[in-house]
């Protein structure tokens, strides 16, 4: 009885195992700063994109690169797979919002970069006092905090249209068309949720080799 119960425990271990999928390979991703910024902002904001991916079982691998070497890079295309660049451009936005992040796309897809706007997301938040109070009258800590959210937030929205390859919009969640600066600045992230079918096409993204995957 004990060895057929053993057996059986470790019939259903197996199974268990093999119907686990495997870890998702990490993307490895430039990071490349266009702009003067606080120095503990970058990697807050890669912070916030990091939270919400990783819920979802996607890893980043950041590589924050100097423009110079940026550029350089960029004569070696296999180099990596995604850039992302943060400096004060304004964009083109939608029906006069302002745009915190942008991808562009081509017949072949998406892009190999996604630009954040530092600039932006500034003038979005000293117009948003509803949400985050006066800008002027809020500590240092403070602003950085809600700078970090935005931005982080806007990355990875735009990183969702890069790993479904997809221009389309959600009615909710991480890949809705806009979001509120509620959504933007409020602690929780509620409002960025990533859906089982969209963790199921990202799998199977980055599952393909040479795809999205640079190591």
């Amino acid at each position: 009885m004990l060895i057929t119960s053993l057996a059986a425990a470790a019939l259903a271990t197996s199974l268990a195992a093999a119907s686990t999928p495997s870890p998702l390979p990490p993307l490895v991703v430039t990071v490349t700063e266009m702009t003067e910024m606080p120095a503990r902002l970058v990697p807050r904001v890669l912070e916030e994109a990091n939270a919400i991916w990783n819920a979802a079982g996607v890893t980043f691998v950041w590589r924050r690169v100097s423009p110079h070497a940026a550029a350089r890079m960029d004569q070696v295309p296999a180099a990596t797979a995604l850039r992302i660049v943060i400096g004060t451009a304004r964009g083109i936005g939608r029906e006069n919002r302002i745009p915190l992040g942008w991808i562009q796309f081509d017949d072949d897809g998406p892009a190999r970069e996604i630009y954040v706007s530092y600039r932006n997301a500034v003038d979005y938040m000293n117009g948003s006092e509803g949400v985050v109070g006066i800008a002027s009258q809020l500590t240092i800590l403070e602003r950085e905090t809600y700078l970090a959210r935005a931005m982080g937030r806007a990355l990875a929205h735009e990183l969702g249209h890069y790993l479904m390859a997809s221009k389309e919009h959600t009615r909710k969640g991480l890949m809705q068309a806009t979001h509120t600066a509620s959504d933007f600045f409020a602690p929780l992230r509620g409002g960025f949720a990533i859906d089982a079918s969209q963790r199921q096409l990202v799998a199977a993204r980055l599952r393909q080799d040479g795809i999205v995957v640079s190591r």
